[in-house]
């Protein structure tokens, strides 16, 4: 999966969403089926777009067609676009050239610089001040995602190294919270 997800400041909360892009590399009924989650049904409720390469891949024109046109559509002031480095080249790209003036932030992974995000996301879930809708595949990542604790803190992990749980649209989320967690403070 690869996925864009949102933080939008509403009355003193947090509204969050998510898109994720689903490759079918190894064919989509066995990634259905390792996964656990219907990525058809899905797609029917606007959570995911699957690709249509023949390659089974990703396509990078998808992911930044859509943050293009969700921008403009919702008529948002983005005020940045955090992003993990890992895999984002060909869309960084894109992003300087077609969306001048949208601050772009590379996000540190690892837990010098998600422990606070994290813990505080958590905090703020439990407390009502993030709310969300009904995005199934938003919530089946954040079900998958697990705290890993080290010398430095928290962050996000999968269930265990070698499982198919999914968890981008979380990991996206937290990395877009790095920045946003400050809005109404600022």
């Amino acid at each position: 999966l690869t996925a864009v997800s949102w933080i939008i400041p509403i009355d003193g909360r947090f509204y969050v969403d998510s898109h994720s892009f689903v490759g079918t590399k190894y064919g989509l009924d066995k990634k259905i089926k390792l996964d656990g989650f219907n990525y058809r049904a899905g797609e029917k409720r606007g959570e995911c777009s699957i690709t249509n390469l023949e390659s089974g891949v990703i396509d990078t024109d998808d992911v930044f067609d859509y943050l293009q046109k969700i921008i403009r559509q919702n008529k948002w002031n983005v005020k940045m676009i955090c992003y993990d480095p890992w895999n984002f080249n060909n869309i960084l790209a894109k992003c300087e050239r077609e969306l001048p003036g949208v601050p772009l932030t590379e996000v540190r992974q690892g837990t010098l610089t998600l422990n606070v995000p994290t813990r505080e996301f958590r905090d703020n879930l439990f407390e009502g001040k993030i709310i969300h809708n009904s995005n199934q595949l938003l919530r089946y990542s954040m079900i998958n995602a697990r705290i890993k604790e080290d010398n430095n803190g928290w962050q996000l992990q999968k269930k265990s190294r070698n499982s198919n749980s999914r968890i981008d649209p979380a990991a996206a989320l937290m990395n877009a919270y790095v920045f946003a967690r400050t809005y109404f403070d600022d």
